[in-house]
């Protein structure tokens, strides 16, 4: 990778998959230091910060389901 390539910023894309192995708590040691080169802070607090919603959205839900299923 050239120092042009890692000077340039991360893709969403780049952003999503750090924040997603974050959260399952897998992660090569070499994929992380070629990306936490181009990744900007801001960036990965505002994308954990919605995948925790989303996620704790996803668990609600799925809680509520399972409770209305059980009282049928």
């Amino acid at each position: 990778m050239s120092e042009e390539d890692e000077r340039a910023p991360a893709s969403l894309g780049a952003v999503v998959k750090t924040i997603f192995w974050s959260f399952f708590g897998v992660r090569r040691r070499t994929g992380h230091e070629m990306e936490t080169v181009r990744l900007k802070p801001v960036h990965i607090v505002v994308a954990a910060v919605i995948a925790a919603v989303l996620f704790v959205t996803v668990l609600v839900l799925l809680a509520r389901w399972i409770v209305r299923i059980a009282a049928a």
